[in-house]
């Protein structure tokens, strides 16, 4: 028998380097999980991918990336909005502009873009906020957008929300580069501390008409209602099912090509 630790938020995943004399958290994580005699590990969007170092070659790391999930729900709600304006209109789909919250998320940012590139086949644009802050624990820093989002719809790709500092000012930068509307996705919404008040202020921002956050953060307490939940549970469980039956695991949501034969086939 194997032991196959599910993680969907791999807590303390953004304190992943030596940074005075504070410690790795993140790699204290991977050593009580081996000491455990966990044999495996699913996780859900780390905060960085080298996480997976933290762990020694005998422990493999899968690491699920929900971006594709959320582009396929932005999709149908842009697909909607298309037919409003355009009724009958097979061809006509809205100018859409993916954006990166800051230099860390490119790489999730443009992984949403293709594949809402290959579910929509229009030509959907990368844009991305540079935050530069002087130095660390700084609060305060001048966002700087690299990208076209003049007229357009933007959806704004994080993988952590937490106070809602970084997402405001991003939205704010959009909004006065003249996005048309605003949208944005972060796959953990870390809002469970007591007193933690950020959904109520993303809610009152004016400029953004939604945030959709995935169910891999547990939470006791209503979300208002620009604040969305999607459930995740269905795509660890196929990881799970395809882990039991020694199938891959990466080729989940890869839209290039269809495995042949299923576990359940």
């Amino acid at each position: 028998k194997t032991i196959t630790a599910v993680i969907p938020y791999y807590g303390y995943s953004r304190q992943d380097r030596k940074i005075r004399r504070e410690p790795i958290a993140a790699a204290d994580i991977a050593i009580m999980l081996e000491e455990m005699g966990v044999d495996r590990v699913m996780c859900m969007d780390l905060h960085n991918d080298s996480l997976r170092g933290f762990f020694p070659p005998k422990i493999p790391v899968e690491h699920l990336m929900p971006g594709p999930v959320a582009a396929a729900y932005f999709h149908e709600e842009l697909s909607a909005m298309a037919e409003q304006e355009k009724p009958g209109d097979k061809n006509h789909y809205p100018k859409v502009t993916i954006v990166a919250a800051h230099e860390g998320q490119v790489a999730r940012a443009a992984q949403f873009r293709n594949v809402l590139t290959r579910l929509s086949g229009a030509d959907i644009e990368l844009a991305c906020v540079s935050k530069s802050r002087q130095k660390r624990g700084q609060p305060n820093y001048e966002p700087l957008l690299v990208g076209n989002v003049e007229g357009r719809k933007c959806i704004l790709v994080d993988d952590i929300v937490n106070t809602g500092s970084t997402m405001k000012a991003s939205i704010k930068q959009l909004q006065d580069s003249g996005a048309e509307s605003i949208y944005a996705w972060a796959t953990h919404g870390v809002f469970q501390s007591p007193g933690n008040d950020a959904p109520e202020q993303i809610d009152g921002i004016d400029a953004l008409e939604y945030l959709l956050i995935s169910n891999t953060v547990g939470l006791k307490r209503s979300l208002p209602l620009k604040v969305r939940q999607l459930n995740v549970a269905p795509l660890l469980a196929e990881a799970i099912a395809r882990s039991l039956h020694n199938q891959s695991i990466s080729g989940i949501l890869n839209l290039e090509e269809i495995a042949d034969g299923r576990y359940d086939g």
